[in-house]
């Protein structure tokens, strides 16, 4: 093997073979996925010390190197960029400082372009009230005029495909450092959005005004390519003040943890035109009230696919069933976690439309006693989906299928016509 001469310079690998080099080394845990995935869970839950300490990892990696050469630098602040998480508004000022500084020395190609994900202000996991953020500020909340705007912000995140307002943390000062964002109209278009997460309760209007739900319509319709749209409102007509794009595929819908007893002042009977010709799928964590049930009334007659989200200890009575799939006469597919929300049999109504059910099976997060599992199987062996072809179950440890109980279900399904596979595509394998 021969040396190089001592004056020679050894290769160097292309921005390429480094850049696959840096992903390997700084992978994110974070999704980006923009369309359907079925039980994709909500990120608060996925949330442990150890995947914050990883992030914490990650971006110590990444500022590492940064630091190496300009050359390192130039790959490697794309990943650092890429998944941008706000803790305060020192945070904000910091970003927005060296986001205009990238912008006006690069133009286009500032450190913006790299942001695919920003959360703004990002959740926090537990709650520690302290006096001097007592009382708590309501609206109008008094903001400096330079204070950051989150229009601002937005114009400088020109590829941003992901945007997360999480539930805000209930002190004075993330209530105030949010009010000063949502402060001024948003503006521009926002062509390259594909994902919106919006969490707000029915104390965003105590703190905020009008100002939060006003930010939500503005960029939803600045927003023509969403394809995504995840809601948490106490707000019953909170879909109906939205212009919502062509382009949306899903709607997920939840409702915060601050109802209360005023909630019938949102009690309205919106009237919803026939919109979203691509919406095809609902996720709901959450039994609907009226008013969103109208909403399914219209947009149900295109739904393909119904997920009733994982929540452990709900239950889906009878009635609340049938409106539901009265209103989705085109429904080919339901999705739901055994046992989490129970579901209740619809006794005499039918739903034909119904050609596949996905379970999923994990005892490691929920396991519900037997009374329970032989129901939520007698509903599938039941007349309530007399057209159904196919059972897909999500049990990567297959526990389900060792249980004599799941052997019997499974059993009965093939003898009934239904094909049994699990979700990778393989067969289940029953024994004799």
């Amino acid at each position: 093997m021969t040396s190089l001469p001592p004056s020679a310079t050894p290769p160097c690998p292309p921005a390429e073979i480094w850049r696959v080099i840096f992903r390997f080394a700084t992978e994110s845990e974070t999704s980006y996925l923009a369309d359907y995935l079925p039980f994709q869970p909500i990120q608060e839950l996925q949330e442990t010390a150890a995947c914050r300490l990883q992030e914490s990892l990650r971006l110590q990696t990444c500022v590492s190197l940064t630091h190496v050469s300009r050359r390192f630098h130039a790959i490697a602040a794309e990943f650092l960029y890429e998944d941008v998480r706000i803790y305060d508004a020192p945070g904000l000022e910091s970003l927005l400082a060296g986001l205009h500084r990238s912008a006006k020395e690069d133009g286009v190609n500032g450190y913006g372009s790299y942001i695919r994900r920003l959360e703004l202000p990002r959740r926090r996991n537990k709650f520690f009230p302290e006096s001097q953020n007592l009382p708590f500020p309501t609206h109008p909340v008094p903001c400096a005029p330079d204070v950051p705007r989150l229009s601002e912000l937005l114009r400088l995140c020109p590829r941003l495909e992901i945007l997360v307002r999480p539930c805000i943390r209930l002190d004075a000062e993330n209530i105030s450092f949010w009010a000063s964002l949502v402060g001024t109209a948003v503006v521009g278009r926002l062509p390259c959005l594909l994902r919106l997460e919006w969490h707000e309760s029915e104390l965003d209007p105590r703190f905020y005004g009008p100002n939060n739900s006003e930010r939500l319509r503005e960029i939803v319709a600045q927003a023509p390519n969403l394809r995504y749209l995840f809601l948490s409102s106490d707000r019953q007509n909170s879909l109906a003040d939205l212009a919502l794009p062509s382009s949306l595929h899903t709607i997920r819908i939840n409702r915060s943890h601050f109802q209360s007893f005023g909630m019938k002042k949102y009690m309205i009977r919106a009237r919803y035109p026939k919109y979203v010709p691509n919406f095809k799928n609902l996720i709901l964590h959450t039994t609907l009230p009226t008013a969103l049930l109208d909403f399914v009334a219209v947009a149900g007659q295109q739904l393909r696919t119904l997920e009733l989200a994982f929540a452990p200890q709900m239950v889906y009575s009878t009635s609340q069933l049938q409106r539901l799939l009265s209103r989705c006469p085109q429904l080919e597919e339901l999705v739901y976690f055994l046992g989490a929300p129970e579901i209740s049999p619809l006794v005499a109504f039918q739903a034909p439309s119904v050609k596949r059910v996905r379970l999923k099976v994990d005892p490691e997060e929920w396991s519900p006693c037997k009374p329970v599992l032989r129901g939520q199987m007698e509903i599938l062996e039941g007349p309530s989906f007399p057209q159904l072809e196919e059972l897909i179950i999500h049990d990567p440890t297959r526990w389900f299928q060792r249980r004599e109980l799941g052997q019997d279900l499974l059993r009965r399904m093939v003898r009934r016509g239904c094909t049994v596979r699990y979700e990778d595509g393989s067969p289940v394998m029953l024994s004799v």
